[in-house]
């Protein structure tokens, strides 16, 4: 199972295909923010395989929400990829300093997407 965590629903819409479009066969959830992704991360959850982590979200950044994942002993293992439209290297440097996976600018187009995530698929969930 993929966990998309996304203020936008557009964008949580964009990366469903595009994980669709990678041809594999997964289950795909999404939470509309920080806390409703730590609330599906809770005890008694499935837990997800790996997670795709918008950086700019209200009331929780992508930044505690990672934080959060990275202190629990049960989460801290899960790969957190970070996908954002936000091209600061400041923002980059604090996302893997605070225990990202990895870190993506969101492509523009769904063909550049698919393929970006099918190689974060193929390097994280190589199975």
């Amino acid at each position: 199972m993929i966990l998309i965590v996304d203020d936008s629903p557009a964008d949580i819409e964009l990366a469903t295909i595009a994980l669709e479009a990678t041809g594999r066969e997964m289950s795909i959830l999404s939470a509309p923010d920080g806390q409703s992704a730590l609330a599906m991360l809770g005890d008694g959850h499935e837990l997800p395989e790996l997670i795709l982590l918008d950086l700019k979200m209200p009331c929780m950044g992508g930044i505690e929400v990672l934080g959060k994942i990275r202190a629990e002993d049960r989460l801290r293992d899960i790969p957190v990829i970070v996908v954002t439209s936000s091209c600061l290297e400041s923002d980059r440097a604090e996302a893997i300093a605070a225990g990202a996976s990895e870190y993506i600018e969101k492509p523009l187009g769904l063909d550049q997407f698919s393929k970006v995530l099918e190689s974060v698929l193929q390097r994280w969930l190589p199975n």
